[in-house]
């Protein structure tokens, strides 16, 4: 039985070889590479007494143009389709080739857009690749389809029909090379799935650089089909359409959620644009985590500034890939996609989301409190923490004709999970889920005055400070300002900074 293969050198021969009867797809990004692919294979194809070289929308004469004079099948027959015909022409194949083709043994290579595949959906594609399939088996002939341009949505529609496509591989651009990836092929060996591979082009034939048995191999293998598809709610895209055929849009979470637990490596952005948000989509993102795996790229990004440092946290450690700020622009954005693209979530998920959210929730307490208390509490938060949250502790030495009942008439705490005293003449805080790049940040909101004015500095303290609190003074507590242990929620903002409506042209 004659066999065929790809010209691909380096690259084992079960991933290269093609069955009769079998129909195999392959897709590139562009018309260049599928001309070279479809010139290998017909080099290679010395025993063939017939071949077809078919191409929809464009001359075949450049799949045959690397070929010498002695290479290639015994004869060849040449089948164009103009721009305008291009849709029937795709409907048309299956017919076409019965007519080009000999009763057996005959060689079809195929080249179309993968933008004219785009109108066969569903049962419509099943129903034109069986007919394909049918008529490749009946008569032992080999059918290989070559797609150019954006293939994206390609492979995910013709991975349920692997009883009737033999084959379907990718070449793609990444980061500066070829990527060649196959879906799954299968031929007189076995079937064989999801091996990726970096190539180059040599002459006019294509060349592994490094095999699949690398750890970038072993982490794509763990990826599905449709790796390049994007879901994203349409908000996060500040309006804008999909980019291509690649990207779907949906108007609210819930649909967005049912397309995304159907899928295996695509590409999910989220929005979020308030903070009250931030436990359900928790919650949504270890769901879709948990149930699809880690190849799932999950993206959040942000709408509208609203989250804090736990709040990015959570999401991270519940399974997010990705989490944008409000502040990155839309360009950068989809910039930093691409670069999501070939990875998996390195994480392990807890087996329960609610634990995660609570170790990332202030506790209901917050304001100035006894050097007692503060020990007490500020100790048992980073005991309960398990470091999932960075916390801060630090003390603040007044300066000279400052004392600390003074500095501390001058805070204004507003968020729960923060705690002042007075100890040793010193002011300590505990500042709840605060980065230590954020702590000057954090200064500067909780007092009226510039901090700078009030202290000569602050130090950052370890738990076993806080322990080592009351030895100090031998339990004495000091006296402590007016305000006690608040609970939640926290002491609200003085009224002079509650909003007030104003008319136009009114005296104020």
């Amino acid at each position: 039985m004659k066999t065929l293969a790809l010209a691909i050198d380096g690259l084992p021969d079960e991933l290269t070889r093609m069955r009769p009867g079998g129909v195999y797809w392959i897709a590139c990004a562009d018309a260049a590479h599928a001309d070279l692919f479809a010139a290998g294979v017909l080099a290679g194809a010395q025993e063939v007494a017939l071949a077809v070289v078919a191409a929809l929308g464009r001359a075949p004469a450049a799949m045959l143009a690397p070929l010498a004079a002695d290479q290639g099948p015994a004869r060849i027959r040449l089948h164009e389709a103009a721009v305008a015909d291009l849709a029937p022409a795709v409907r048309a194949l299956p017919a076409d080739l019965l007519r080009c083709a000999g009763a057996r043994g005959t060689l079809c290579v195929v080249q179309v857009p993968a933008a004219a595949m785009e109108n066969l959906e569903g049962a419509r594609l099943a129903r034109w690749c069986r007919e394909l399939h049918d008529w490749a088996a009946a008569g032992g002939h080999w059918v290989l389809l070559l797609c150019h341009g954006e293939a994206a949505t390609l492979a995910p529609r013709l991975l349920p029909l692997n009883r009737l496509c033999s084959g379907v591989a990718q070449l793609y651009p990444h980061r500066g090379a070829l990527q060649y990836l196959v879906h799954y092929w299968s031929n007189a060996e076995g079937v064989y799935a999801h091996r990726d591979f970096e190539t180059e082009w040599r002459g006019a034939r294509l060349g592994v650089i490094a095999d699949g048995d690398g750890l970038m191999a072993a982490v794509r293998a763990q990826e599905g089909g449709d790796r390049f598809l994007y879901l994203a709610q349409a908000d996060a895209l500040e309006g804008a359409p999909p980019f291509s055929p690649a990207w779907r849009l949906f108007e609210n979470r819930s649909a967005l959620v049912a397309a995304a637990l159907q899928a295996q490596a695509a590409t999910v952005v989220l929005s979020i644009g308030e903070n009250a948000d931030v436990d359900a989509l928790a919650r949504l993102v270890f769901r879709l985590r948990g149930e699809r795996g880690n190849g799932l790229k999950l993206v959040v990004r942000e709408m509208q500034p609203c989250l804090r440092y736990a709040d990015e946290r959570l999401l991270l450690e519940c399974g997010a890939s990705l989490v944008a700020p409000a502040s990155l622009p839309l360009a950068r954005f989809l910039t930093l996609l691409e670069t999501l693209q070939g990875q998996v979530w390195p994480g392990r998920l807890p087996e329960d989301p609610e634990r995660l959210i609570r170790l990332h929730r202030p506790p209901d307490v917050g304001g100035i409190v006894t050097a007692a208390q503060f020990r007490q509490l500020a100790g048992e938060l980073l005991g309960q923490g398990e470091g999932v949250v960075e916390s801060a502790v630090l003390m603040l030495q007044p300066v000279a004709g400052v004392s600390p009942a003074q500095a501390l008439q001058q805070l204004q705490m507003r968020r729960r999970g923060d705690l002042a005293c007075m100890h040793a003449g010193q002011v300590w805080l505990f500042l709840f889920a605060c980065r230590s790049d954020g702590i000057e940040r954090a200064l500067g909101n909780l007092f009226r005055l510039p901090w700078r004015e009030l202290f000569d500095g602050y130090e950052r303290l370890a738990g076993h400070h806080v322990a080592a609190m009351s030895a100090a003074e031998g339990g004495r507590v000091p006296p402590q300002p007016q305000q006690a242990l608040v609970l939640a929620p926290v002491a609200p903002a003085p009224s002079w900074t509650a909003p007030r409506p104003i008319r136009l042209g009114e005296e104020r």
